[in-house]
């Protein structure tokens, strides 16, 4: 039996580049949550279902964050006044550390979902760190919040802090182990190989990303 949902607002979306509509009092229409439809009344296939009415309130697509780094949620807002590699050292590096914890990955990961869902942030490309069993936590609570993601394992095996350095064969064996258990996670919330940047990543570990990417039929960021 198909899930139906229909609403009823103020609708804004743009269904191509260029393009701009405005709907008052319109309808969207979702099967099995897929829009089949959006426009100023309801097609006579969907008249039985029931309607949720939301009056002069807008209904917009949901944001999309192509480039978030989940772990730094904590960090938000703090040393404006350094520069990239600095602030990386002095804030992010140390804060990313403590994800070698799962209790902490979880409660930091569990703010920022939900604020995802607060700001309407429906689907996004997301850093863990470079521990397999926080990002794998972080996967599994945005499945159960219904959002829509690629998730990275990030890897790095040069240029970085000794507390958050991976040797290149770990990195890869750790990479493979995620790969393997997080596609039960699917078809929202999926996999994505996530080198860090250039200076913190040897060719080795590099070629042996593109290795797991085209095993596993998954992108590479």
């Amino acid at each position: 039996m198909h899930s139906t949902i229909i609403l009823k607002g103020n609708i804004l979306y743009t269904p191509g580049p260029s393009e701009f509509v405005a709907i008052q009092h319109g309808y969207v229409i979702a099967v099995d949550g897929v829009v089949v439809h959006c426009g100023e009344s309801i097609p006579p296939a969907y008249a039985e279902h029931a309607i949720t009415n939301y009056g002069d309130h807008l209904i917009i697509p949901g944001f999309v964050d192509t480039h978030a780094h989940a772990p730094q949620y904590c960090n938000r807002g703090l040393g404006m006044d350094k520069e990239l590699l600095p602030w990386l050292e002095t804030y992010t590096f140390p804060e990313e550390a403590k994800f070698s914890d799962q209790e902490y990955a979880r409660l930091v990961y569990g703010a920022f979902v939900r604020d995802l869902w607060r700001n309407g942030t429906t689907r996004s490309i997301l850093f863990g760190t470079i521990h397999k069993d926080s990002t794998l936590v972080l996967m599994e609570l945005l499945q159960k919040a219904g959002l829509s993601a690629y998730v990275g394992k990030v890897n790095m095996d040069r240029n970085s802090p000794e507390f958050l350095i991976e040797e290149t064969q770990q990195s890869l064996i750790d990479t493979k182990d995620w790969l393997d258990v997080s596609s039960q996670y699917g078809p929202l919330v999926k996999p994505i190989i996530t080198p860090r940047f250039a200076p913190s990543c040897t060719s080795e570990l590099m070629s042996g990303l593109g290795r797991l990417a085209e095993e596993y039929n998954v992108p590479l960021r």
